[in-house]
């Protein structure tokens, strides 16, 4: 279960996945994971665009989400 799941008011719409992580010895494993599973969801296109980011400190969430306005 991500830690977000928001809809930016993008053209298109982008649901984007953000996780705030800090250290997680299984990281890599689960990013690649969701990777797999945005990419397969856009690629489909019936649910729309999907992406997935990761902030390491909640300072960095704007940041993310500012990055596809």
């Amino acid at each position: 279960m991500p830690d977000f799941t928001v809809r930016l008011k993008t053209d298109p719409v982008v649901h984007l996945i953000l996780e705030t992580k800090g250290y997680d010895p299984v990281e890599q494993v689960k990013s690649e994971a969701a990777q797999r599973w945005v990419n397969a969801v856009s690629a489909d296109g019936t649910f729309g665009r999907w992406a997935y980011r990761i902030a390491r400190r909640p300072e960095e969430a704007r940041r993310v989400i500012d990055g596809f306005g």
